[in-house]
């Protein structure tokens, strides 16, 4: 099956239902990748994860080209063997992660040089690595490399940005030519930047548009600009993106995020989000996010979300035990938690696409955020 985006319903701006089509098959949008950074969750077992109707993954191909290495995933067969999982990947360049380890990087027009997080010494991490990595590692959509800028409100580090992003996507679309282009098995997406700043999402939009990648990211959010900074800098960017492709929204994860986000356009989303906040006790629900550290929870028989058909609160095992068992460090309850959270998210998402074909979703939309936009709950 070759790589193939299929717009059902929906505009430029608004919320919108498709169907994208990949070598490992199809995935209905809106959809929420769950992130299994090096290849592995960190808390669902990757058998549950088709039970749970997860149809597509993210991996980073800079975590994984520093451990356990490309070699070691091309000899177990590819990433798809690696991470057990025979549904779509999509790989992020890890312009991300660069910016995240800035402590440890430096940054000039030919792209990082960044510490290695394993071996020590340093990484020439450059548009031609970050392209020839995820070739290798043959995941069925990769990202060009990218400069994140550490100030989304800072107009001439977000402008160097745009600049830099531009001239590596030139680059990096010009390798996909060489390889095949969409016809090599593996489709190529271009991501804009441009921070908070209007004319700059437009002009980094359009640039990447006139160089005709196979879908369009939306980075450079949910990097402490706020909630409201974060929406302008999509709106910012869909209205500049072809309507017949796929755009999607990087690192962003909860529900008001998600389903503000999908108003705006935006077809497909990742974040740790679900799973790390269930690591850290925290699960969600209709009502909002809960706490389980709280001192309210601690005789509490009920399972996390009574009806919730997740396998967490299907086993029964009640919140004042995966209290209990936070507070004494076991391995179990985080992993049960974030299994339930990452079972929350996808459940919306499909909730979500539901309400767009029923024309219900302004309905779902305020339901969502009355509860998400209140005050945290403890």
């Amino acid at each position: 099956m070759s790589f193939r985006f299929t717009l059902h319903q929906g505009t430029a701006d608004g919320p919108r239902l498709g169907t994208l089509d990949t070598p490992h098959g199809a995935v209905s949008t809106p959809t929420f990748m769950p992130v299994a950074t090096r290849g592995m969750m960190r808390g669902p077992w990757p058998d549950r994860l088709g039970p749970m109707e997860v149809e597509m993954m993210l991996a980073n191909s800079f975590h994984l080209f520093a451990r356990p290495g490309v070699e070691t995933i091309q000899a177990v067969g590819g990433l798809h063997a690696y991470m057990a999982w025979d549904g779509p990947i999509l790989t992020d360049s890890g312009g991300f992660q660069a910016f995240s380890l800035a402590s440890i990087s430096k940054l000039d027009d030919r792209g990082w040089r960044i510490a290695h997080p394993v071996h020590g010494g340093m990484v020439d991490w450059t548009p031609e690595v970050a392209f020839s990595v995820q070739a290798a590692l043959g995941p069925d959509i990769a990202m060009v490399l990218d400069e994140c800028p550490a100030d989304p409100r800072h107009r001439q580090q977000v402008a160097t940005a745009v600049e830099r992003t531009l001239v590596w996507a030139k680059q990096q679309r010009g390798l996909h030519q060489q390889r095949g282009g969409i016809d090599s098995g593996q489709a190529l997406f271009g991501i804009v930047q441009g921070g908070v700043f209007a004319d700059l999402r437009q002009q980094c939009a359009e640039s990447l548009c006139a160089l005709e990648f196979d879908g369009y990211a939306i980075g450079g959010v949910s990097v402490g600009e706020g909630h409201e900074a974060m929406m302008d800098g999509v709106r910012h960017s869909t209205k500049f993106l072809p309507r017949q492709q796929l755009r999607y929204l990087m690192g962003v994860g909860t529900p008001l995020d998600l389903v503000e986000s999908v108003a705006r356009g935006i077809d497909m989303f990742d974040c740790v989000y679900p799973t790390r906040s269930g690591r850290f006790g925290t699960f969600l629900s209709d009502e909002g996010h809960h706490h389980l550290h709280n001192a309210r929870f601690q005789n509490d028989a009920r399972p996390l979300v009574p009806g919730c058909s997740c396998d967490t609160c299907q086993s029964g095992m009640p919140r004042a035990a995966l209290r209990a068992g936070l507070k004494s460090r076991e391995l179990l309850p985080p992993s049960m938690i974030a299994h339930h959270n990452l079972h929350y998210l996808v459940q919306l998402m499909k909730r979500i696409r539901e309400a767009i074909a029923e024309d219900r979703f302004p309905q779902l939309r305020q339901q969502i955020a009355s509860v998400y936009l209140k005050p945290k709950q403890a």
